[in-house]
């Protein structure tokens, strides 16, 4: 009896193989066959899972959607109010493993706009959300225009840290996010919460 194969593990390897390839060489590199080189095997054994280099980069983008929800979840848990939007805010303005590989991969299928950027579209949406329901549950005067404030200002940075992560590293960017939060937020607005920093939406 054939041995049966799992799809969900196999489109867990050619993820992991794909950011492997991203993060040593760079979103253009990855091909069907630079995966296939990565995983030693068959450029045939990946398009059996991933048909096209598009959906290569989507298969790692939805393989981290979940995992970022998680660190996002952490990171905003231990604060209420106030103190949940700016955990939330520096842990957009940071970078953890895989997220300067994930950011490259969100701008090259951003850059595409094939009906892979539905996956994108998503994971932006939810943390989005989680910027606005952060902010009106803190109470502030203009709650909406800072969540948007602090949303695009997170979103600058990962594309900037792409670009050019040794100008735009983690501690410059989250030196200016300081001087914002205190500016939008009021004093003592600038303290870090228990969140770690660090995701790549």
């Amino acid at each position: 009896m054939p041995h049966a194969v799992d799809e969900t593990e196999r489109r867990l390897e050619i993820a992991e193989a794909t950011l492997r390839i991203t993060e040593q060489r760079g979103a253009n590199a990855v091909t069907i066959r630079a995966v296939a080189e990565e995983l030693g095997r068959s450029t045939a054994f990946v398009t059996n899972y991933i048909p096209s280099r598009a959906q290569l980069m989507f298969n790692a983008l939805d393989y981290a959607r979940g995992l970022w929800v998680e660190e996002r979840d952490r990171a905003s848990a231990a604060g209420e109010g106030l103190d949940r939007l700016v955990d939330l805010a520096r842990w957009m303005c940071g970078t953890n493993e895989h997220d300067t590989a994930l950011r490259s991969l969100w701008i090259e299928v951003l850059a595409g706009a094939g009906s892979e950027i539905k996956v994108v579209m998503d994971i932006t949406d939810r943390t989005y959300t989680a910027f606005q329901e952060s902010a009106a549950s803190a109470n502030i005067a203009h709650a909406t225009e800072i969540a948007d404030i602090l949303y695009l200002y997170a979103r600058g940075f990962h594309v900037k840290n792409v670009e050019d992560p040794v100008s735009w590293n983690d501690d410059r960017v989250n030196r200016a996010l300081t001087l914002l939060l205190e500016r939008l937020l009021g004093t003592g607005a600038h303290t870090p919460g228990q969140g770690d920093a660090g995701t790549a939406t």
